[in-house]
């Protein structure tokens, strides 16, 4: 989301992209307690479904965005300068925000004592944060490998490049899929491990947002790609669930291959969309683009404080309550992000 190595004129095609991937995450949180506790096949569940499948790109688009960006020819990018910059812009936001979220959470439960402060700060460094800075963990390790994607960006040719993202793909979105639904459950041995974890495969999401920025698909393809993995979340989840009498994730996971297809599609069609849009409406996307990283910081915070006064998805049928919850959640942020950003400290370092 936020690149620290950024190039000094913005690109719209990704400003575009972050602006959807930001509101695709807004909606999978708006409409996640839906999934969990609405009837599996009801009506209401079924519409939560529908608008947790449809922003199901959102994290692999972020990704492409940040490899769109980061692997480019246009800057250097030296080991010592992803050491000794990006990656601790990284640490000191993702601390920041990992120890503010847990003494919140220490407030609105009203122990604020000793003990509870020390076991939240205990947590902050041992890794226990809130869920969605999980996003932040990964992009650590997408800029300590910078150094090597860049070089591979540069030296490889088109077809090595191919093999590399069919290899991607396949270890690292299908197989992990596959056999997270239990059609590998009688291979053993090292076999198993073949598949890539979560982690590692987000690098090579980052090589395809390069890819597809330099050898963008046609429109048609980019709008079946998207609609394609758009049904696969949507309709592939409602039948394992169902069949299962639970909600079902496999096809939901971040790098699952419906969320992988729904974000090359969308980031092509951003690129084709971008430069032909009003200049007011690339203004809107520059805003959202630069405000997206801090969006996705504090969001949770405006999430719960909606809650608190009875403002989430169940408030009414989730086919226009979870829209309205995350268009609130979204301005709400964005208020956030036009006071932090005038902070020099915050908006160098935090947001």
């Amino acid at each position: 989301m936020k690149e620290q190595l950024e190039a000094s004129v913005r690109v719209r095609q990704v400003d575009l992209a972050k602006c959807f991937a930001i509101i695709g995450v807004l909606l999978i949180h708006a409409s996640g307690e839906g999934l969990f506790y609405l009837g599996i096949g009801s009506r209401p569940w079924m519409q939560s479904l529908f608008w947790g499948s449809i922003s199901r790109f959102a994290v692999p688009l972020f990704f492409l965005c940040s490899g769109a960006l980061l692997l480019g020819d246009a800057r250097k990018v030296t080991t010592r300068h992803v050491w000794t910059r990006s990656i601790p812009h990284m640490l000191a936001a993702l601390f920041f925000w990992a120890l503010l979220y847990r003494l919140v959470l220490v407030l609105r439960q009203g122990t604020m004592e000793k003990t509870e402060l020390l076991r939240a700060i205990s947590d902050v460094f041992c890794w226990r944060h809130e869920q969605h800075l999980y996003y932040l963990h990964i992009l650590l390790l997408v800029y300590a490998a910078l150094p090597v994607t860049r070089a591979f960006a540069a030296k490889a040719d088109e077809k090595t490049v191919r093999y590399a993202l069919i290899f991607w793909c396949v270890t690292g979105v299908f197989f992990p899929t596959l056999r997270a639904l239990g059609l590998f459950s009688r291979i053993e041995g090292i076999p198993k491990q073949w598949a890539l974890n979560l982690a590692w495969a987000s690098i090579g999401c980052t090589v395809l947002g390069w890819f597809l920025r330099k050898r963008p698909m046609r429109v048609g393809a980019s709008i079946g790609c998207f609609v394609s993995g758009f049904f696969l979340c949507f309709a592939g989840t409602a039948l394992l669930s169902m069949k299962a009498g639970k909600l079902s994730l496999q096809l939901l996971e971040g790098l699952s291959p419906g969320a992988v297809l729904m974000a090359a599609g969308l980031f092509c069609l951003c690129g084709a969309l971008a430069e032909k849009l009003p200049r007011w409406l690339q203004k809107i996307a520059e805003t959202g683009g630069k405000a997206s990283f801090c969006i996705y910081l504090v969001h949770q915070f405006a999430l719960h404080a909606m809650k608190d006064v009875g403002i989430t998805a169940q408030m009414g049928g989730p086919w226009w309550s979870v829209p309205v919850v995350a268009g609130a959640c979204l301005l709400l942020s964005f208020a956030a992000w036009c006071v932090l950003s005038r902070v020099p400290v915050v908006r160098r370092w935090l947001i």
